[in-house]
Order: structure tokens, then C-alpha cells, then sequence
């Protein structure tokens, strides 16, 4: 039995869905942009339903929503949009808004030859969104129940808010023709640390609080780690390799990008999609910021991202940076990618990320156990949300631990909460990690 409340508000839904399908019956010759606007507009309809709708949806299985789908086929084909609610409980008004989505989704795929979106046209400002094509129903998101519809909804398209928290949605099309890229089975990402690297602070005083930024690092092995660093990824074909936060200066920057333009044009080894060589205290315009800059496997920068939230303890001080005011996400063949760092991706802040329908966050990090178990944490929310896995690569801080490890790394797990932080330690400067399939 549904309560008063849940009733009422399925109602008012109900009322809503009308009005939005009395406007989409005047569509009887759709277009592209009819049939992509009509289907951000049922994606959002379907997404504001209340609580007893999306249970609904999740007990459905497949053959049910691919059943409803088929019922919109020959409709959908000629142009038309027509549907409607009446006195449907919210399973069946789960079923037939669901269906009538996945045959738009399937409708716009099947005819991605003739009405090809190109980059340039996935942000839809009018609308608010994001809406990127994707390569059909991913190996990272297998459609069952009881799945939510957010992470089973939409197949073959994938729509992004533009802003998220106050925070503008930026994405980059960083697409290649990696062979693996499609198959995350397949999947490995890279883990890089270093041996003995003492971090350089700089101190300062603003109304009596204690400021830092890194002015520099001491890393004696840190060329001859890249080195193997580099040369492990390829052997081991790498989707995306991955340094800890504030542990890559410019010029240890600059000497990963020179290692990749270098590469003989005779290798057959394949290049990574992604590298994120840490990050860094630089000046911008805005001042002083904690910036990921996001390169391709070639080492042409694709983007760069500023840490949203600072670092503080009581022996350091606080962070002396400026905020980021973006979210990344970058659209490679395989997979949508978020970039964080550190604390924006943490359960201790209030985080955009939670918010970010992804495949996969990477997250350069420094801490210590309680901060992964903050990622850890973050990462579970948005697992069972969306599917997203999430690979956090994090150095110690200045209170080194005590068991030998180089840094801690969450890998690309289902369950990312169920393992203890000190159970992630990486004791090499060097490791690649699996999907975690059935993890």
C-alpha cells in the first residue's frame, strides 16, 4: 500500500507526464533535434518521478522494457510521439515511459549514419545538458535488474547536467582507436609512486591561520621511475596511467611528456588514452591553484582541471590555493572519465561527484588511511548510483606509514568500501589494475 503522501505526489507526476505528452503529440514528422530534445526532456521527466515510480523500475526486468520498447517501434519510425498516462500504477508507468526512452535511445543510435551528432553538438545549452553518444550497451554498464534507472535508462546516449552544485560541467572528446578501449575485461590502469620523496613546503601566515603550498619535492629516483613507469604501461597496454597528487613537479612533467612524443614511430605498442601526471601548485590568473593537467597517450594536453576543495591539518596549515570552478569529464572511445583530486572526491566535503553519471573517476590523491576511506566511501555512493568505478592513486602524506608502502591505490572495484585501506597498499612504484568484473 502506497501512503497518502506517495500517492499524492504520483499524481502530481502523473499530471506532469500529461502536459509533457500533450506537447510531444504536435511531433508527427520528428527530426534529430526533436527526437534528441524529446528525449532529454522524457530522461528528465522519468528522473524527477517520485521514490515509488523508481522502485518500481527496478524490479522490471529486461524483457519487460524491451517488450514496452517494442511497442513504440512503428510510431517512433514514422515520426510520431504518442503516448500517454492515465490511471497506470507506477509499474506500469515505469514500464511505458521506460520503453517509449529506450526506443528514442535505440531510435537515434540505429540512425547514427544519417544523423550523425558530432562533438561540437553534445552541449544543448537551451536544454541544460550534455547529450553524448555512446557505442551501444557498454561491457561497464550491463542493463539488469534490479539496476536503477539511472544506471540502466538510456543504452546508447548519455546525458550530462550542465551545471552540477553551482559548478559548470566542462567535456572534452579525447576519443581514439585504442583495440581495447570497448572491452573493459580487457582494462588495466596504471599506478605510479615513488621511492623516498620528500615533499618542500612553503609557509605563510593569513589572519593568524598557517598556509602551505608545495614549492618543491626531492625524488633522486623519480627520473628512472618514470622511466619504467612509461615503459611498463605500454608493455602492459594501459588505458590510463595515474600519479599521486603534488608528487610530479613541471620539470618531472615535462620529462613524462617528452618520453611519450619520443616514442619510436616504428612501436607497435599501444599508447594510453589517459595520463594524469599528479598535480601541481601553479600560478593562474586567479592565483595559486592545485592543477591536473590531463594528457593523451601522445602527450598533447587534452585538458586541465584545479582542486576544488583544500587540504588542512593542524601541523600544515591550510592549503593557500584559489578553488577550481569546473567539473572535467573527458569522452574517450570506451568510456566517460571525471577527473578529481584528493578532498573534492571525499566523503568529508559536500562533493559535485556524487552527483556525475560517469564510468569511471580517476582521482590523484594524497593522505592517509582515513582520507582513502573517505574516497572509498565516495566511491561506493556512486557505484550503486550510477555503476561509476573509481581508481584513486595516493601518496603518503608528510606522516609516512608504517608498513613500507609507497602509497595506497583504490582500484576499479564493485565494492569499493569492502576492503580496508590497509589491505590497497602498493609497495612498487609500478602496478597495473584490472576491472574489477566480479569484485
Amino acid at each position: 500500500m502506497n501512503s497518502r503522501a506517495e500517492t499524492s505526489a504520483f499524481e502530481a507526476w502523473k499530471k506532469e507526464a500529461r502536459e509533457l505528452a500533450g506537447r510531444q503529440e504536435l511531433i508527427t514528422h520528428a527530426s534529430r533535434n526533436e527526437l534528441r530534445k524529446a528525449l532529454i526532456e522524457l530522461d528528465a521527466l522519468f528522473r524527477s518521478a517520485p521514490g515509488i515510480v523508481h522502485k518500481a523500475y527496478r524490479n522490471l526486468t529486461e524483457r519487460r522494457i524491451e517488450g514496452a520498447r517494442d511497442n513504440f517501434t512503428s510510431s517512433i519510425g514514422d515520426g510520431h510521439l504518442l503516448w500517454s498516462l492515465s490511471d497506470e500504477t507506477p509499474e506500469l508507468a515505469a514500464l511505458k515511459i521506460g520503453g517509449l526512452i529506450r526506443e528514442i535511445d535505440r531510435a537515434l543510435a540505429d540512425r547514427r549514419s544519417q544523423w550523425p551528432i558530432s562533438s561540437g553538438e553534445w552541449h544543448i545549452e537551451q536544454l541544460g545538458c550534455w547529450f553524448i553518444p555512446r557505442q551501444g550497451a557498454s561491457a561497464l554498464r550491463p542493463a539488469r535488474r534490479p539496476q536503477a534507472y539511472s544506471k540502466r535508462g538510456l543504452l546508447f546516449h548519455r546525458i550530462l547536467p550542465t551545471v552540477i552544485q553551482g559548478y559548470p560541467v566542462h567535456v572534452v572528446d579525447t576519443r581514439t582507436l585504442h583495440s581495447t578501449a570497448s572491452d573493459a575485461s580487457k582494462w588495466r590502469m596504471g599506478a605510479c609512486l615513488f621511492k623516498v620523496l620528500k615533499l618542500k613546503p612553503e609557509f605563510a601566515c593569513l589572519a593568524g591561520d598557517k598556509r602551505f603550498v608545495i614549492a618543491g619535492i626531492e625524488a633522486p629516483s623519480a627520473e628512472d621511475a618514470i622511466s619504467e613507469q612509461i615503459a611498463q604501461a605500454l608493455k602492459e597496454n594501459c588505458i590510463a596511467i595515474v600519479w599521486p597528487e603534488l608528487t610530479v613537479s613541471p620539470g618531472l612533467r615535462e620529462s613524462i611528456v617528452k618520453l611519450l612524443r619520443d616514442r619510436d614511430v616504428a612501436d607497435e605498442l599501444e599508447a594510453p588514452e589517459i595520463l594524469i601526471p599528479g598535480t601541481w601548485h601553479e600560478r593562474s590568473e586567479n592565483g595559486v591553484v592545485n592543477r591536473a593537467r590531463i594528457y593523451d597517450g601522445y602527450g598533447e594536453e587534452r585538458l586541465t582541471y584545479d582542486k576544488i576543495a583544500p587540504y588542512a591539518d593542524d601541523d600544515w596549515g591550510t592549503e593557500a590555493i584559489t578553488a577550481g570552478d569546473r567539473i572535467c569529464v573527458l569522452a574517450t572511445e570506451g568510456a566517460l572519465i571525471g577527473v578529481a583530486i584528493c578532498l573534492d572526491f571525499c566523503d568529508v566535503c559536500e562533493t559535485p561527484f556524487t552527483e556525475l553519471d560517469v564510468d569511471v573517476m580517476l582521482v590523484p590523491s594524497m593522505g592517509n588511511d582515513r582520507t582513502m576511506q573517505g574516497h572509498q566511501i565516495t566511491a561506493a555512493q556512486v557505484e550503486v548510483r550510477f555503476g561509476t568505478r573509481s581508481f584513486v592513486v595516493q601518496h603518503p602524506t608528510h606522516t609516512a606509514f608504517k608498513d613500507d608502502r609507497l602509497g595506497t591505490i583504490l582500484p576499479l572495484l564493485k565494492a569499493p568500501n569492502a576492503v580496508s585501506a590497509k589491505e590497497l597498499a602498493q609497495k612498487t612504484v609500478w602496478a597495473a589494475y584490472k576491472w574489477g568484473l566480479d569484485t
